[in-house]
């Protein structure tokens, strides 16, 4: 309640939390109940930065807020954002933390690595599959022909069986 000539509704003292109705205009200039001058200070009124619970504090700096219990009620919560899954959560305490909450991840401050450019099936121009087909032909096996040409077995293979669906390739 800020000083003013007129109030409105009951007063309420910051030092014993006792409220009443005034009988004057002015505001009094002690608490009724524990005679305090500092009854309408707003320095003893403190708020709680995490749940927003106010009070009146008597030694001024409490130690835990008593609605929440949190140690740090004078620390504005720092809120951080997951990279990875998108989530967005306030702190408990000072430190970073090491995982997101939702998704579990220890790199939620990074970004999910992208590639810039697809990666390339090997190259299976007209060319390449014409001269695997041909050596197939002529007899030689899948591997003489990927260490021939330099390219994966796995690429000759699936050209071979491509080009021949009812034959089993031959090694």
């Amino acid at each position: 309640m800020t000083p003013s000539s007129t109030h409105l509704g009951p007063l309420v003292c910051v030092r014993c939390s006792y409220e009443w109705i005034p009988r004057k205009e002015d505001l009094p200039k002690r608490c009724p109940r524990c005679r305090s001058i500092k009854w309408n200070d707003e320095h003893l009124r403190v708020t709680c930065l995490r749940c927003h619970h106010t009070w009146n504090s008597h030694d001024g700096s409490p130690k835990r807020c008593p609605k929440c219990g949190s140690h740090q009620w004078n620390v504005p919560p720092r809120t951080f954002e997951c990279k990875r899954c998108g989530n967005i959560w306030d702190s408990k305490g000072s430190k970073t933390p090491k995982r997101c909450p939702a998704c579990y991840s220890r790199h939620w401050d990074t970004e999910k690595p992208t590639r810039e450019e697809p990666v390339k099936a090997p190259s299976r121009d007209a060319e390449l599959e014409e001269a695997v087909v041909e050596a197939y032909r002529r007899g030689s096996g899948c591997v003489q022909i990927s260490i021939a040409l330099g390219i994966p077995y796995s690429v000759v293979r699936t050209i071979v069986v491509r080009a021949n669906p009812m034959a089993v390739p031959k090694a």
